[in-house]
């Protein structure tokens, strides 16, 4: 099957590939001879600031000049730096599965420690700040109490009262291996518009949690199909510009190694769903990007699905995630680091896309507080 771009929000050629899509372009072709001279100093920064940079390293692995680059000691820095962090986040999580074994149900790994030996070619080119496990409701204090055992300690700026109705319960931290550990009771917070998506619902959830093994030890990972919508959902919910292109890479990879996807799953879960604006914003963006290969009718089911985006909507993000995420353009004047967020939160919301860019004007406004703190440098009112 020959794919190509469906949806009339697509339909505008594909401007210039910025900065690092090629460096995307690599991992979703598996190539490992791009030419480190290739990239500007400001890209090889971006790429090792973003989490990219171990792909660099391996995209560049059989280009025979990329030693005797000024930027090889950085690059190669940042590879043997992210081996080591692996190998800890790898460890520690083999150590808790051994701990919780015959006393709890498998643990379900999530994001990161799941996705990065399931489907990455080289477990340590994924990023991770912490492991997430998902625990039935009734075995969380035993694994809280197991990972106390093993010298973990509760680390958090919020207090307990905040993490009992959140969706995971307060951090644990560490303090020799500097690994964290969040022990989640449900995908999204319940309070969330995205966490009352029934995709994400204890009954289906249960339904898509697939036997697998970690280093020979049983585990349960989401299905395929539920860790698209996860990852997705997951990237836009929490977006965070440094970090933006690893949940990218995830679905490049996820995409690349999975031939026999359940898509009319995915769109059936996503009928009326907060999470096909955000599913459908990372899938588009990457298919636009030719990064993924996307069956034409099914992203036209997707688009049909939200109710977020309008030509103009989706655009000026795909501009946003061009320019700020894998161009890595630092924030100005125009476009600062509040005006971005403001504009990334009301273009997603749910609702008439006209109705969300006349949002986007009223929330750009100053509020008077913070005109008053930028300018004369006084203290809020109360």
């Amino acid at each position: 099957m020959q794919f190509t771009r469906i949806s009339p929000d697509l339909e505008e050629s594909i401007p210039t590939t910025p900065s690092l899509t090629l460096l995307l372009q690599a991992a979703s072709q598996n190539r490992m001879n791009l030419p480190l001279a290739s990239f500007s100093a400001e890209q090889v920064r971006w790429a090792v600031e973003t989490g990219l940079g171990p792909l660099l390293r391996r995209a560049t692995a059989d280009d025979p000049e990329a030693k005797t680059s000024p930027f090889w000691p950085l690059v190669q820095g940042a590879d043997l730096t992210a081996r080591v962090i692996a190998a800890e986040h790898l460890g520690a999580m083999d150590e808790i599965i051994r701990a919780c074994e015959g006393n709890t149900p498998p643990l379900t790994l999530l994001k990161g420690i799941s996705i990065c030996e399931q489907h990455y070619p080289e477990s340590h080119l994924r990023l991770m700040g912490d492991i997430d496990v998902l625990v039935d409701q009734e075995a969380i204090p035993i694994v809280e109490a197991l990972l106390l055992e093993l010298g973990y300690r509760h680390v958090s700026e919020y207090p307990p009262e905040f993490y009992e109705a959140h969706h995971h319960i307060t951090p644990l931290f560490h303090p020799r291996t500097k690994v964290w550990v969040e022990i989640h009771r449900a995908l999204f917070p319940a309070s969330s518009l995205v966490g009352s998506d029934r995709v994400f619902g204890l009954e289906n959830l249960g339904a898509e949690l697939q036997p697998s093994e970690f280093r020979g030890r049983p585990v349960h990972r989401l299905s395929d199909e539920l860790q698209v919508v996860y990852l997705a959902a997951h990237w836009a919910f929490g977006f965070r510009r440094v970090g933006g292109m690893v949940g990218m890479l995830d679905l490049i990879y996820l995409l690349g190694n999975t031939r026999a996807l359940r898509w009319e799953r995915i769109i059936d879960w996503l009928d009326s769903s907060v999470a096909s604006t955000y599913v459908y914003l990372l899938l588009s963006y990457l298919e636009r990007r030719r990064l993924v290969d996307i069956p034409p009718q099914i992203l036209k089911g997707l688009f049909l699905r939200q109710r977020s985006f309008g030509r103009v909507n989706l655009k000026a993000l795909h501009v946003l995630i061009d320019r700020y995420v894998t161009d890595g353009r630092g924030f100005g004047p125009l476009v600062s680091a509040r005006n971005f967020e403001i504009l990334w939160r009301t273009l997603l919301l749910p609702g008439p896309p006209s109705r969300n860019v006349a949002r986007v004007f009223w929330n750009l406004l100053p509020s008077r507080n913070w005109l008053l703190r930028t300018v004369t440098g006084a203290a809020p009112s109360e």
